[in-house]
């Protein structure tokens, strides 16, 4: 049986864009990164950092986040810094950890003063987000460079023993993700030792302590898909003298996972840290709308699958590679031939996306 998921990654629109691997020298060691954006890049555009988790990488967060169409489709430059290895030799960030001597904070920080004056970027509109260790890094930048990143989002990530209780010169709005089932990053007691025991509420008291928060909504939002076992309440701290807010997406029985690529369907974390993102940008946060469901135009009819649009498939297993490909005109009915398929993936001709998902 096939059923239907949310595709929240729908609206993504395809566009002309500008995309290199480039390096940056700093302290003397030559450091990569990836950049995405339109072409041309809009003057005074934002500036995304997203960061990879530990022993992962720049090339692989670019590739499964979907940030690289966001940054096409919104007109902001995403940028994918590659970490270097700690004494373990394994890739990470140095979120203030004490497993390397590696200066992340200051790499980050004359990263982005680079690329600001390069390609006339805003000052204004400059944060940092990331997956488990990249979100560490991020709350790490929040702690000690507020007047370069000025909001930070984590996915699935923490505080460092060293940063938790940390009282910065600025405070800046923060998006926080996270699963209640994360095996990696214990929702409530964090990995320990340097990695800290601060769970997330912990980490959001001492955040919304920080600003000064006076009001706060909780918000069951609409579960997408049943089948992965899973819901989402929204947590919206606001009120606070500066206007900073923070963000908190539950993740009930959520494991380590970038959701809405795997593990929950119910939320697309780039889009939401993006939505945050844009918000700070423009000068307000708004309230919660939970959002409805996408009109379905790509089907399952027993014998195939059919699409009311002309479209692109793709076929995954349960490790999430790509099996099968093959293109859908609209009105025709296809039969995959692989076995073994867990996920379907449609893009249109436009760049939007639906999925199905086999069970």
């Amino acid at each position: 049986m096939i059923r239907y998921f949310l595709a929240l990654a729908a609206g993504l629109i395809l566009a002309p864009s500008t995309f290199a691997q480039l390096t940056f020298e700093f302290e003397g060691v030559e450091r990569s990164y990836f950049m995405e954006a339109p072409d041309p890049i809009p003057e005074g555009a934002p500036l995304v950092f997203v960061l990879h988790g530990y022993s992962s990488s720049s090339t692989l967060i670019r590739a499964y986040s979907g940030w690289p169409a966001m940054a096409e489709q919104e007109g902001f430059v995403a940028v994918f810094p590659q970490g270097t290895t700690d004494q373990a030799g394994t890739s990470h960030w140095n979120a203030n950890l004490g497993i390397s001597t590696t200066n992340d904070h200051g790499f980050l920080v004359a990263l982005a003063e680079h690329l600001q004056e390069s390609y006339n970027l805003s000052a204004d509109c400059t944060y940092s987000c990331g997956m488990s260790n990249g979100g560490y890094m991020s709350y790490s930048l929040a702690c000690e460079h507020p007047d370069v990143f000025k909001a930070v989002g984590s996915v699935t990530g923490a505080m460092s023993a060293e940063d938790f209780g940390c009282i910065p010169d600025q405070v800046v709005p923060i998006v926080h993700l996270h699963g209640t089932q994360d095996l990696v990053v214990s929702y409530d007691n964090g990995v320990g030792g340097s990695w800290g025991s601060a769970g997330v509420v912990d980490i959001m008291d001492h955040w919304t302590d920080l600003m000064g928060t006076t009001l706060v909504d909780e918000v069951s939002l609409p579960n997408q898909e049943a089948v992965d076992e899973t819901s989402v309440d929204f947590f919206r701290h606001y009120g606070s003298p500066g206007g900073q807010e923070f963000h908190h997406y539950r993740v009930n029985g959520g494991g380590h996972d970038w959701f809405g690529v795997w593990g929950s369907m119910d939320i697309v974390s780039t889009q939401l840290l993006w939505d945050f993102f844009s918000s700070q940008c423009a000068g307000e946060f708004t309230g919660m709308e939970e959002p409805s469901a996408p009109k379905s135009w790509l089907h399952w009819r027993g014998n195939g699958i059919s699409t009311d649009r002309t479209c692109r498939l793709e076929l995954f297993d349960a490790t999430g590679r790509c099996i099968e490909q093959q293109p859908l005109v609209q009105g025709q009915i296809w039969t995959p031939f692989t076995g073994g398929i867990k996920i379907i993936r449609a893009t249109d001709t436009a760049g939007h996306q639906q999925i199905l998902k086999a069970h």
